[in-house]
Parts: structure tokens; C-alpha cells; sequence
């Protein structure tokens, strides 16, 4: 056996930390479930826009499983393929697992990280840049795309969509008159 097969996995890094909690991911977004002691592990995504986290989440081995079921045959396929041809896992955090763009270059605004871990450690991780993240959205299906709209629109409250909000009300009024004494 050699030294590697002995090394322990590193910790999870401050980046794959809850943002809004300002600490480690503690429970699923899906189930509530705790992350640190899940058999099985659990998986970190975080998105960046314009270089600030504008979503991430924690979901444990069974929600991701559940929900990775639930994408289209069609997708599941693509991605596959596309992960086999295109994707080199070994980069982490530091540049793009496909075109290895370095995610501190200049401009680098828009791109996900993710994390597989179990316990505290880190033991897998991977960074998509935003354009390579734009390929692979075109490779999903519209079941799939279904799939994560519901996920987003469960674990996500927020303003309602625009077109969901009713009409505000544009009945005419006359002006009251004001009355002075003549």
C-alpha cells in the first residue's frame, strides 16, 4: 500500500461554505437531513454571477440520487457522454473542468463550483466555467429543465414571477374638485 492510498481527504474548503449562513452547509436543502453525519456523503453547488453567489445549496446522497432519477433519459445520457469526452475531473476548484479557464483570470465572473463530500472532507471537486456551463444547459431536455425549475421554486422562496403577480388596478378617477369659498 502506498503513501496516497493512506492520505485522509482534505477538509471541505471556505469556499464550498454556506454564503448565507456564513459556516459549513449543516443540512440538506431538499429533506432537511444532516449533512455532517449522512452515510453516503452529500454534494455542494454553488453559482456565481457577475463574480457574487447568487445560489447554492447542499443536498444529500438520497436528494441527489432522487432527483438525478428524475431527469430525463435523453439528459442523463448527454450529460454522461459529454462528462466522458469533454470533462477532466481532476482540476478542482481552481479552473474549469472543461476548457480549464483558471477561475481567478480576470473576467472569470460567471461559473459553479461543486463539492462531493462525506463528514467534514472534501473528496471530490469540480469548477464549470460559465460559457462551458451555457454548453451544457443545451444539452437538457425540457423534462429535465421541468425537474429543476420545481426543485429551484421549492427550495428557493422568493418574489413570485412577474407573470404571476396580478394587474394592478387602472380604474380612472376624476380628480376631486377642490372647493373654495367664492
Amino acid at each position: 500500500m502506498s503513501d496516497h492510498d493512506l492520505q485522509q481527504p482534505p477538509p471541505i474548503p471556505p469556499d464550498l461554505r454556506c454564503e448565507y449562513e456564513e459556516r459549513p452547509f449543516q443540512n440538506c436543502t431538499r429533506c432537511g437531513e444532516s449533512l455532517p453525519d449522512f452515510p453516503g456523503g452529500f454534494q455542494i453547488s454553488k453559482a456565481y454571477k457577475r463574480g457574487e453567489c447568487v445560489m447554492e445549496y447542499a443536498l444529500c446522497d438520497h436528494c441527489r440520487t432522487k432527483m438525478m432519477e428524475e431527469f430525463s433519459q435523453e439528459s442523463k445520457k448527454r450529460l454522461a457522454q459529454f462528462q466522458d469526452e469533454e470533462v477532466t475531473l481532476d482540476r478542482g476548484l481552481d479552473s474549469c473542468a472543461v476548457c480549464n479557464a483558471e477561475r481567478k483570470a480576470p473576467g472569470m465572473d460567471d461559473f459553479v463550483i461543486t463539492g462531493v463530500c462525506e463528514g467534514l472532507a472534501l473528496l471530490h471537486s469540480v469548477m464549470i466555467c460559465g460559457k462551458c456551463g451555457d454548453t451544457v444547459q443545451g444539452m437538457i431536455s425540457q423534462k429535465t429543465r421541468d425537474t429543476w425549475r420545481r426543485f429551484v421554486d421549492d427550495n428557493f422562496p422568493g418574489p413570485p414571477p412577474m407573470d404571476s403577480l396580478p394587474e394592478p388596478v387602472q380604474e380612472f378617477r376624476p380628480p376631486v374638485p377642490v372647493l373654495s369659498k367664492v
